[in-house]
């Protein structure tokens, strides 16, 4: 599917998609870093609701890795532009994993000291 790993950490969304919907094993140790962007997160979000999608933890993982992310980097722009994404999604979300990672993310936003690993980074205790 990738023509190497290197090129596995820079995919296309084409290539999210067709691995989503694969039976392949994830291209790369934590690839949830790889396919993570503002602009992926809503195409991911559409995996954690389809139930055809066979990588649904995965990235239902990658969400939480997002948040935790951005929230622990501090950057006062990335943060505002997740509680925007999260506004937007929040108005489209169907099942209550994703509907539960908003509450959270949100949560977690206004209380950033809350932060933990376990839960925020890969192999989040929310999923696994």
């Amino acid at each position: 599917m990738f023509r190497d790993s290197q090129h596995a950490w820079n995919p296309a969304p084409e290539e999210i998609k067709e691995w989503a919907y694969s039976n392949e094993m994830i291209p790369d140790q934590d690839w949830e870093l790889a396919v993570n962007s503002f602009e992926n997160i809503p195409m991911i979000c559409t995996f954690v609701e389809d139930g055809e999608c066979r990588h649904t933890s995965f990235f239902l993982s990658s969400l939480y890795v997002f948040t935790g992310d951005i929230v622990r980097g501090r950057k006062n722009k990335e943060i505002q532009r997740l509680n925007m994404l999260l506004d937007r999604i929040e108005l489209t979300a169907k099942s209550e994993q994703l509907k539960a990672w908003i509450v959270r993310s949100k949560h977690l936003v206004q209380y950033p000291k809350t932060y933990t690993y376990a839960y925020w980074g890969l192999g989040s205790k929310y999923i696994y």
